[in-house]
């Protein structure tokens, strides 16, 4: 290979790249990175790279990944890429690979992959297009509007560029209960298809996290089948935004029994309005009459139909419907019936359920209506097998039976909580609008550093994880044992920080209050509730301001909302509108102050000075009866190490570089980081979080002084 070529030469200031595209911005720290991936392409082996922002990620990864391609024949592909929002997946997908292709004399086959459900399918669109009776008039200008994109071949909900209800996108997308397979007429025209066909022969192939752990929990069950994979093999892969990997792995590497998704079965099944206008099997019991030409096949299906089939889901829905409130009641949900809608409870058991008393009747009988279900519904699939004219039924009814197998498989498993080497617990869910709640119960494997090791990292030759947030006062070792790469063998895993190129000195005022109450105590919610209108005002707005819990963000809204409003400022709240919508609020609008939790402490890319202030209300630890966090707390403990500095305080540390993150955005952003928790001062721990931020002038004032301080800021 050409030096040229070579990362630490092509990203240089007068680099390959430099001398094709003028408006090459050279960054030292991208170069850098860039040379360690070509490393584990060209070597294999493993790294962790923590990047700042505005280091320019991306180009960091992809360039190695199109050189191996280039100058290694041998080069095993496809290369992964995994995201952790659709919006980075994009992002890549557009821009930075059409870049590269168009830099580059040999363009790579690209292709990205979303899940099954995001795909339109052509026979149910025909279909409504054809019975536009069958669909509710409020959906019918939104489905012309998707009918016209796949005409246009848009066929994927994430490229439609605008949004569709859940109702309306259940009803016309692609999934595997009701797919025809190679029976379908539509087959060579199938979107789905078609991105699973373009993945299986590209070079990269571009994913979000959630969809990567789907296929690899298909992989550990060992479903290669046609219809399961939905990755080609692999053996190099990138993830980006790796923070994100232990929660999304968790999720879906463990176990769990949703009462909705249950009873959406069974609603779908006997009572919903779907194909024929009512439940899919009263409709087919209808269609069977005078469709089969074996009289005696036609009144042997239609009476287990009508015998066994659908008296036989009525009861095993009743089952159900006792048997999750029962669960509740034993650990006391049953009686918090008027939580809003966000204020979810879990609680997590440590013994085997299916010895408690109370349960012991209902789960035997559960199982027994379980097993003598799905054994009726196998002969019914059976003799329908062969009937061409009912191949869609056939289809999804064996794909039922396969779903309430897994059901009859996973009870017995997920309700034995006394497994030390996994943690169970039952969430509950209030609903809104006065209807009932839902449960769902929840296994995952306590110790999931060491499966990802087996499953993951050592069936592979090399993985690059980058986040801008993966260390803790510049130590990896906490994600390095939730991802289990403290397990590889010698060498172990390469590691590597490179600061982010923005002037954070320059142009970030950190503000710490000295003289505020501790947050659990009771004048706590005072303080700030008599100090954020001063804050909001010295900025003019453009303030975001983020929390860690809902009541607490209710809360302060009610204080301060009256007085900010009479003043000007428009308050934007985290469940008043989809995330998205509130975004573009803030943005158009003059003196908006944003308010937000969880998913907003990352993830708010707001560029310029639309957004000058960032308000953190709490550090974010976790509520330590949670049930994950709470097992991985008594296993540390019982080793004899020390819970909160190696779980409790890295997890908080890294979300706090998340919230702290939202403010500089891009080289000429400037503003100002407000922590109202004096904890961040007073307590030994609080230095690792000051010390964990990429930089910016900090400054410990009272109250009276902030509002001055932001003003001259935001002034110079």
């Amino acid at each position: 290979m050409k030096p040229e070529f070579e990362p630490h030469h092509a990203l240089g200031r007068n680099g390959f790249l430099a001398a094709r595209w003028p408006a090459f911005e050279y960054r030292p720290a991208q170069q850098a990175m860039s040379a360690r991936v070509w490393a584990v392409c060209k070597e294999g082996g493993y790294a962790l790279i923590e990047a700042g922002t505005g280091t320019g990620k991306s180009l960091a990864y992809l360039y190695p990944v199109y050189l191996a391609f280039q100058e290694n024949q041998n080069f095993k592909g496809p290369v992964v890429i995994s995201t952790y929002t659709i919006n980075l997946q994009q992002q890549l997908i557009e821009k930075e690979i059409p870049f590269l292709n168009k830099m580059l004399d040999s363009p790579l086959q690209t292709a990205v992959l979303f899940g099954r459900s995001n795909y339109l399918c052509w026979r149910k669109l025909l279909y409504y297009r054809q019975n536009p009776d069958l669909l509710p008039k409020e959906m019918h200008s939104r489905f012309e509007r998707v009918y016209r994109s796949a005409a246009h071949e848009i066929g994927c909900v994430e490229q439609l560029g605008y949004s569709l209800s859940p109702a309306l996108k259940e009803k016309i997308t692609s999934e595997a209960a009701t797919c025809l397979r190679k029976h379908c007429p539509f087959q060579n025209r199938c979107f789905w298809l078609a991105a699973r066909k373009k993945a299986f022969a590209a070079q990269i192939v571009v994913v979000n996290h959630h969809l990567f752990f789907t296929d690899l929990a298909l992989r550990q069950a060992g479903d290669f089948s046609a219809d399961g994979l939905v990755l080609p093999p692999y053996q190099v892969v990138i993830f980006d935004e790796a923070h994100h990997l232990p929660e999304v792995a968790a999720e879906h590497l463990g176990a769990r029994l949703d009462q909705k998704e249950i009873d959406h079965f069974c609603h779908r099944l006997l009572h919903r309005e779907g194909k024929w206008g009512r439940g899919w099997l009263p409709s087919l019991r209808q269609r069977l009459t005078g469709n089969i030409l074996d009289l005696g096949l036609m009144q042997r299906l239609i009476g287990m139909l009508e015998q066994e089939l659908i008296p036989g889901l009525h009861s095993l829905q009743n089952c159900f419907n006792t048997f999750f409130p029962a669960l509740g009641e034993i650990f006391g949900l049953e009686t918090e019936t008027n939580l809003p809608p966000y204020e979810e409870r879990k609680k997590r058991f440590t013994t085997n359920l299916l010895l408690e008393p109370a349960l012991a009747n209902q789960v035997t009988r559960l199982q027994k209506e379980l097993k003598q279900w799905t054994t009726q519904l196998s002969r019914f699939v059976d003799g329908l097998e062969q009937e061409e004219a009912f191949r869609e039924d056939f289809y999804f009814l064996a794909e039922t039976g396969h779903f309430f197998t897994r059901v009859a498989t996973l009870l017995p498993r997920i309700l034995d909580g006394s497994n030390v080497q996994s943690v169970s617990w039952l969430n509950y869910r209030p609903a809104a609008g006065g209807e009932n709640g839902s449960f769902t119960l929840h296994q995952v494997p306590l110790n999931l550093g060491t499966l990802l090791y087996r499953q993951l990292f050592s069936q592979v030759e090399g993985a690059v994880l980058t986040s801008a947030t993966l260390t803790v006062a510049g130590d990896f070792g906490y994600i390095k044992e939730q991802l289990g790469l403290d397990l590889l063998p010698e060498p172990g895993c390469q590691e590597a920080v490179y600061d982010s190129p923005f002037d954070y000195e320059t142009n970030v005022l950190v503000l710490t209050g000295q003289d505020l109450p501790s947050p659990d105590q009771a004048e706590y919610l005072q303080a700030i509730t008599g100090l954020l209108p001063a804050l909001i005002r010295a900025s003019g707005g453009r303030s975001l301001l983020l929390f860690t819990n809902r009541r607490q963000m209710d809360a302060v809204y009610t204080q301060i909302m009256p007085t900010l409003t009479r003043a000007g400022f428009a308050l934007l709240r985290q469940g008043d509108e989809p995330r998205s919508r509130l975004v573009r609020k803030f943005q158009s609008t003059d003196q908006a102050v944003l308010m937000g939790m969880d998913s907003f402490w990352e993830g708010v890319d707001i560029p310029g000075p639309q957004l000058s202030n960032v308000v953190i209300m709490r550090l974010p630890f976790r509520v330590p009866t949670e049930p994950l966090f709470q097992a991985k707390w008594e296993a540390l403990a019982k080793e004899g190490k020390d819970p909160f500095l190696q779980l409790s305080l890295p997890e908080a540390v890294i979300k706090f570089k998340q919230g702290f993150g939202r403010l500089i955005r891009s080289q000429t952003d400037r503003g100002v980081v407000v922590i109202l928790d004096q904890r961040v001062i007073t307590k030994r721990y609080g230095q690792v979080f000051l010390s964990s931020l990429p930089g910016g002038k900090i400054v410990n004032a009272a109250r009276a002084e902030m509002p001055a301080l932001i003003e001259k800021w935001l002034a110079k």
